[in-house]
């Protein structure tokens, strides 16, 4: 096990109860440097978390990409506008807790959890729904130390929107990554998104 392993956490919330947590672990031998915090200033809602803790550190910041709040999935014909979207899925809002423990507090322990509305579109046919989010983990000069992607998949059945939780735990070796405290690192999670569908995104928001 690396320094920083990311697992997905069963589903919660008034949806179909999701998988058991599938631990598959994500190390910070991953890099990604094309993700960078700078790139992102003023396309971020940014949580502080709170935490209670013996250590006098907070937790990790966590922050949902703005851009990537969201994904609309559209009919196979006609454009990408509202009028033909199957169905979205949007991200509205983060929490954590976080626990310190082992020798000299050198662990931390993170529980995220994210509130998702799916919503039907107008052209909604049935069925199961689907997308998949990532958590990406950085140090505070935005390099990315560990990534992992994690699947929804949803039924609205006669509802029109349908809220429930996602979570991931996350566990740090503050001593073998060579860092003291959780505030050393930065948690940032959104949906996967195609070109077309980030190009979507930022024409709607504006951005």
């Amino acid at each position: 096990m690396g320094p920083i392993t990311v697992f997905e956490r069963a589903r919660g919330g008034t949806g179909r109860a999701g998988p058991r947590a599938r631990r598959h672990g994500l190390h910070a031998r991953a890099r990604d440097h094309g993700l960078r915090v700078s790139l992102l200033l003023g396309l971020v809602t940014l949580v502080l978390a709170s935490c209670g803790t013996q250590k006098t550190a907070v937790c990790p910041r966590v922050a949902i990409l703005n851009h990537a709040s969201s994904v609309t999935k559209f009919a196979p014909t006609g454009p990408m506008s509202p009028g033909n979207a199957l169905y979205s899925v949007e991200m509205t809002d983060i929490k954590m807790q976080c626990k310190y423990g082992g020798g000299n507090l050198s662990e931390l322990e993170a529980n995220v959890e994210v509130l998702v509305t799916a919503r039907k579109g107008p052209k909604w046919q049935g069925g199961q729904g689907s997308a998949v989010y990532f958590v990406v983990v950085t140090d505070r000069a935005g390099t990315v130390l560990a990534k992992r992607t994690f699947p929804i998949r949803f039924e609205l059945g006669n509802k029109a929107t349908l809220d429930f939780r996602e979570g991931s735990w996350m566990f740090v070796d503050l001593a073998q990554g060579k860092r003291t405290v959780g505030a050393a690192f930065e948690i940032w999670t959104g949906f996967q998104l195609s070109n077309d569908e980030l190009r979507y995104n930022r024409a709607r928001l504006g951005l």
